[in-house]
């Protein structure tokens, strides 16, 4: 789904009439996620429902923005205005919650007490509580959002005294109280995911594995290309560090250069640039990359982020490329 088309779903969201929320928990039970329908009074669902719609309406003036882009996850790059449309083979936990809740929308019988997937207080409890979906809309015009939740979410009886007004009286709550805000990290529309915060994504550790599994299939493309002296500062980094196992995906998923670009027209390159050859160690035809500063070099060199200007006759270092 491209900018346009998601614009115009969510003014058809923002247009929208009679419509209609529900909430959902995505609960942590002995290590594994369980979704279940929350059962909240229709008081409640009305301030939620215009929460909600105020935090569309937000999205829908964020994409409006022209510098706002729409793209896939394995082409991240270091932009702030951007939402991500995931696209990686293997999906985490957050994702699979909503690719349950929207294969199951309008299956009346799958969100029942019969099935253990109704919240009940009974066998389940806030402190669970990992983060909550919330459905909004009417029939096939919907979107899921997903929001994790943290120990802020939740207000504990127990941990201080948290006083209440009880008609003319102050009185000691006697409830553990759930906050909901409305805000999106994640949501869906039809059957595409987008990441509005991939700060939060990274949280999970799923997810992690994932991104560590890509990213050592494109060192291997990389081996596979004999362009670096040793790539084992390269597997080391990309275990530990996130931003830098996504900038391996995204070279290799999207690179004009790799497997485009002869090697030896690489090196050439390298050692002619003003600036990459006093940054890049050559030897013997490899890349010496034993520092973070010169690996990073190198996914820029792979990703062709180093650009001429033909007006101004001026180099530049750019990781956005969106093509004309």
């Amino acid at each position: 789904m491209n900018k346009q088309e998601l614009v115009r779903k969510l003014e058809t969201l923002c247009s929208l009439e009679n419509s209609g929320v529900v909430v959902y928990f995505v609960l942590q039970k002995q290590g594994s996620f369980v979704l279940k329908q929350a059962n909240v009074r229709h008081t409640a669902l009305a301030q939620i429902k215009g929460s909600i719609e105020d935090n569309i309406d937000r999205l829908r003036i964020l994409l409006d923005d022209e510098d706002f882009v729409v793209k896939n996850l394995s082409e991240a790059d270091d932009r702030q205005k951007a939402v991500y449309q995931y696209d990686l083979n293997e999906l985490p936990a957050p994702i699979q919650m909503m690719n349950e809740l929207r294969e199951n929308l309008f299956n009346v019988d799958y969100f029942s007490e019969e099935n253990d997937r109704v919240f009940k207080f009974d066998n389940d409890n806030f402190g669970e509580i990992d983060g909550y979906i919330v459905s909004y809309g009417v029939g096939p015009e919907n979107i899921i959002i997903y929001r994790k939740t943290y120990p802020v979410n939740l207000m504990k009886q127990g941990k201080g005294v948290f006083l209440l007004k009880d008609n003319e009286q102050i009185d000691v709550l006697k409830d553990d109280i759930f906050r909901i805000d409305g805000k999106i990290d994640f949501f869906g529309i039809e059957q595409d995911s987008f990441i509005l915060n991939v700060t939060i994504l990274e949280k999970y550790n799923d997810f992690k594995d994932i991104v560590i599994r890509s990213a050592t299939n494109s060192i291997q493309q990389i081996t596979n290309l004999d362009l670096v002296a040793n790539m084992d500062q390269l597997i080391a980094r990309a275990n530990v560090d996130m931003s830098f196992a996504r900038k391996l995906i995204k070279v290799t998923t999207n690179s004009p250069i790799l497997n485009v670009v002869a090697k030896e027209d690489i090196f050439a390159f390298a050692r002619k640039h003003a600036y990459l050859s006093q940054k890049l160690k050559i030897t013997n035809d490899h890349f010496e990359l034993e520092k973070k500063t010169s690996q990073n070099i190198f996914l820029q060199l792979l990703d062709d982020a180093f650009l001429h200007s033909e007006l101004s006759r001026n180099e530049y270092v750019t990781p956005a490329k969106d093509r004309l």
